[in-house]
């Protein structure tokens, strides 16, 4: 599946595409991929005619990039009539316009449960995986139970009670920290997702709970998250590993 039958007629070789020079916006191309692999194109990517035979892609750079990826050799564009000035004006601003908005959490759960299904690998090429899934259903959940009209419930901070498994001492700084007995077994409390990572007694990985201040602290909050797991800059399975490398590369101490 490729052009949908409805802009067909506004196929462009793609050979004849070229991208928008200094493009700042960086899009996730494997989530495009996903979509076009599923999908088809649906609706045209803008590009400015150069008059001589070649089109510098406006909006839809990374769309372009997922239609290579996936082979195509043509993909439908609507051509935008103006000089420079204008086509780089109509960039900055269909990106702003993306940036400006947000989405409702209630209602991309609810559209989310009933597609979840049906399109499993979809949804997972678009990082909605189960993680993802839950921290929606859990900030919908604490929504739906206050009649604020801002939509935020503060995160409620618990400590939880310690296992048996896990004991607290002074390190060498004076931290209280939490480290595992040494009859622990690695694997299994991994498993089960307990706070002791060793039998060997290291300090364990501790969880902590954010408390945001606002709607727009927790929105940066999600949407740094979002950048960490598909930047190409940062590697690692886990987000917590990209958070550490994240950390590594800015922190100053």
């Amino acid at each position: 599946m490729e052009i949908h039958p409805s802009i067909k007629k506004l196929a462009k070789p793609i050979d004849a595409l070229l991208p928008l020079e200094g493009n700042p916006r960086r899009g996730d191309i494997g989530a495009i991929t996903a979509s076009y692999r599923e999908f088809g194109q649906v609706k045209p990517i803008v590009v400015k005619d150069n008059e001589d035979g070649t089109f510098t892609v406006i909006a839809g750079n990374h769309q372009l990039e997922a239609a290579k990826k996936l082979g195509w050799k043509e993909i439908a564009a609507v051509v935008l009539d103006g000089d420079d000035e204008k086509a780089i004006a109509f960039a900055l601003a269909d990106n702003r316009t993306m940036e400006l908005g947000y989405s409702e959490q209630a209602d991309m759960l609810n559209m989310l449960s009933q597609i979840s299904d049906s399109y499993p690998d979809l949804l997972n090429d678009l990082r909605w995986d189960e993680f993802e899934m839950a921290v929606i259903e859990e900030w919908t959940e604490r929504n739906l139970e206050t009649e604020e009209e801002s939509g935020y419930v503060a995160p409620v901070m618990v400590n939880p009670p310690l296992s048996e498994n896990v004991r607290v001492e002074s390190n060498e700084d004076g931290e209280m920290v939490i480290k595992a007995n040494p009859t622990v077994d690695a694997k299994e409390v991994a498993t089960r997702g307990s706070t002791a990572i060793n039998s060997a007694g290291s300090q364990a990985i501790v969880q902590y709970t954010l408390v945001f201040d606002s709607p727009e602290q927790q929105k940066l909050w999600y949407d740094f998250i979002k950048y960490l797991r598909s930047s190409p800059v940062y590697e690692g399975t886990t987000t917590s590993e990209r958070l550490m490398q994240f950390i590594e590369a800015h922190a100053d101490f």
